[in-house]
């Protein structure tokens, strides 16, 4: 007898349940895909984000401090009421990728391109590396003009490399003071070793791939010339 009440509740909570409308969402069934969730590290979702080596660093604990308020200042945005007079007290912001060849593991890129940035007195990070530049600087507006017109006609001497292409984005002008940066620094490749070693192998294995790929297509394309230029059957 209780067995039979609960086949009678199940049949009745089955015939209560409402069909799904798949006019307006589509049903899957047991094809469903699962939920896109973002990746959590230390109770932490980290969502896609433009490189910043400065909060890349989590807290080793669960808890993460927390500055109390700060009043912001509020900056005159109007472009009216700025000049040549007054208009390096305005302050910006933007991102900078070059790519091209610079040699010696690019010391002496990062060298001068830190010169040239510090004597602008602008703050931010650069990472360079052999075959690319990363960098966010922010300072007054004139500096900035200054640092992308220097990046734009490529500037830099021939002992430290050759600049192939330049991109800018995330413009920004007339943010509040203090500046999210205190100074300018570089982004230093502080890997070990093995783990330098096997960026190194991998990067080895694909351009193998890529050549092995090439010859393979050049080997086929003169297979398939030979025989439509023969009129010979390979079947």
């Amino acid at each position: 007898m209780v067995v039979l009440r609960k086949l009678m509740r199940l049949k009745r909570m089955l015939g209560m349940t409402k069909k799904p409308d798949i006019s307006w969402k589509q049903e899957y069934g047991l094809l469903a895909k699962d939920k896109d969730l973002p990746y959590i590290k230390k109770g932490w979702p980290q969502f896609d984000k433009p490189y910043d080596p400065s909060n890349s660093k989590i807290p080793p604990s669960f808890k993460l401090y927390r500055a109390p308020m700060a009043p912001k200042s509020q900056v005159n945005r109007n472009s009216d009421d700025y000049s040549e007079e007054n208009l390096h007290q305005l302050y910006g912001k933007y991102q900078f990728e070059v790519k091209g060849n610079f040699p010696n593991q690019g010391y002496t890129a990062e060298m001068e391109v830190f010169t040239t940035a510090f004597n602008l007195h602008l703050v931010g990070w650069l990472k360079i590396r052999e075959r690319f530049m990363l960098g966010h600087v922010q300072g007054d507006t004139f500096a900035l003009s200054y640092f992308k017109k220097w990046l734009e006609e490529k500037h830099l001497s021939t002992e430290s490399g050759k600049m192939d292409w330049v991109r800018l984005w995330e413009f920004n002008t007339g943010i509040d003071v203090p500046l999210q940066y205190r100074h300018l620094f570089c982004d230093k490749d502080r890997r070990k070793y093995k783990n330098r070693k096997i960026h190194i192998l991998s990067t080895l294995e694909k351009a193998q791939i890529t050549r092995l790929e090439r010859q393979s297509t050049e080997r086929r394309q003169k297979e398939q010339a030979f025989l439509d230029e023969n009129c010979v059957r390979n079947y």
